[in-house]
């Protein structure tokens, strides 16, 4: 498989939001992002709620209540942190969060009748 068709397999894969790197040139950073799709603004991407991930916006199928989120953290001994400021508002706290197809696995009902 030549290198294009293994570049254009893994375009569905998440993106694990960049940190800068330590003793990088500047003209190393500037290539980077000429080379990075989301950094010059064709493709969007958003974080997943529940894993933080970022995924283009077409990727992330789920949409779940920000409180479903703090409920199952909480579940998981993984809070939200108290300083969160949509912990503290009644309309933030079921705002809509979308999820990547992964984490909304965790949302489906599950209870059989």
């Amino acid at each position: 498989m030549s290198r294009q068709g293994v570049q254009e397999s893994v375009n569905f894969l998440p993106r694990i939001p960049k940190t800068p790197r330590k003793g990088k040139s500047s003209e190393d950073d500037s290539k980077d992002k000429l080379n990075d799709p989301v950094s010059t603004g064709l493709v969007r991407v958003k974080q997943c709620g529940l894993c933080g991930l970022e995924f283009e916006e077409h990727n992330l199928p789920g949409i779940v209540s920000f409180q479903a989120i703090a409920n199952l953290r909480k579940k998981w001994g993984a809070g939200i942190p108290s300083t969160d400021a949509r912990l503290r508002s009644a309309s933030a706290r079921y705002s809509s969060v979308k999820l990547c197809a992964f984490c909304y696995q965790f949302f489906y009902d599950t209870e059989e009748a």
